[in-house]
């Protein structure tokens, strides 16, 4: 994987740091409280076949779906390339992430939720 970081706070990312293998499935996903216009940052982590995980969270401000932990002290978070393979790809791979749960143990976090964020993120990407 190769983050761009030529940008001073637009990091970009348009590959998988090691292709993901089907099935897959949400192991765990949240709000972050830092507010919003969007509610605030929503994170994903997905688990494939082989046990890695794959972290992904929306952006606080537009809902653009990004790779990484987006914690503050991580150094792995940027916006996911449009038009990339990854960005096709990780839609793909969290909604059949996300077709497969069961329940999460967090209040009022549903498929619909989480669904409902991918959609509002289709909105920059045009997919």
């Amino acid at each position: 994987m190769n983050i761009d970081h030529s940008i001073p706070g637009y990091s970009t990312v348009n590959d998988w740091p090691r292709k993901p293998q089907t099935p897959f499935s949400v192991k765990d996903c949240g709000r972050y409280r830092d507010g919003g216009p969007r509610g605030g940052s929503f994170y994903i982590d997905i688990i494939d076949s082989n046990e890695h995980i794959y972290s992904f969270f929306f952006d606080r401000m537009l809902g653009r779906l990004c790779w990484g932990s987006g914690l503050e002290n991580g150094e792995d978070a940027a916006f996911i390339q449009k038009g990339s393979t990854l960005e096709k790809e990780a839609f793909e791979m969290i909604e059949s992430a996300v077709h497969n749960l069961m329940s999460i143990n967090q209040e009022e976090i549903t498929r619909d939720h989480i669904l409902n964020l991918l959609e509002h993120a289709r909105k920059y990407t045009n997919l």
